[in-house]
């Protein structure tokens, strides 16, 4: 009997915890945001020149707080490269923040549903203008609490690289609604 009781208690308790809490149940709550960006490459920008982004605050310096997603960089060839914050800050990191990227086809515009599999969160990834990037973030603390999941998605696209200025320039849209992968600007995801 008491263990009934006990069960009962605990479905209640879970229940009552979804409804209260935003986020959390099987329906997004957030518009999924863009934004545009101008940055600088890793290796030699000025000191307080944004090198990084974070997919869920904007533009930031990819320094040894390890407070980004994606840092960018030019190699001595003049390619541009993609690292994930684990691929710069091993395991200073920890197991609280993962970030994965995954070059996908077609266009950024085209790109409305982001893959559920295949990110890479420890190499970086050499990409060239109007390459599109989906990306999977998985921050504990974000989502602990999700229903739907543990991961949020974004998708980015390099719009131009200007290796003389060592600059990047370009768009990202992020979701920051737990499990949901949709990445189409402005809309609240439905699945």
């Amino acid at each position: 009997m008491l263990q009934t009781r006990t069960s009962r208690l605990l479905v209640v308790a879970l229940a009552l915890a979804a409804v209260a809490c935003d986020g959390i149940g099987t329906k997004a709550v957030y518009t999924n945001i863009a934004r545009s960006y101008d940055l600088f490459a890793l290796s030699g920008a000025p000191v307080s020149a944004p090198t990084a982004i974070n997919f869920l605050g904007g533009s930031t310096i990819a320094d040894a707080t390890f407070a980004f997603d994606v840092a960018f960089d030019i190699d001595g060839a003049g390619n541009l490269r993609l690292y994930p914050v684990r691929s710069l800050a091993g395991g200073l990191v920890g197991t609280q923040k993962r970030v994965g990227l995954q070059v996908v086809p077609g266009s950024f515009e085209s790109l409305r549903e982001v893959p559920s599999t295949g990110y890479d969160t420890l190499g970086f990834k050499t990409v060239q203008a109007g390459s599109v990037v989906a990306v999977e973030l998985q921050d504990i603390n974000t989502c602990l609490y999700s229903l739907n999941g543990t991961n949020l998605y974004a998708k980015l696209v390099v719009d131009s690289v200007h290796t003389n200025e060592r600059r990047v320039f370009g768009r990202t849209v992020s979701d920051a609604n737990c499990g949901f992968r949709e990445v189409m600007p402005d809309t609240i995801p439905e699945h």
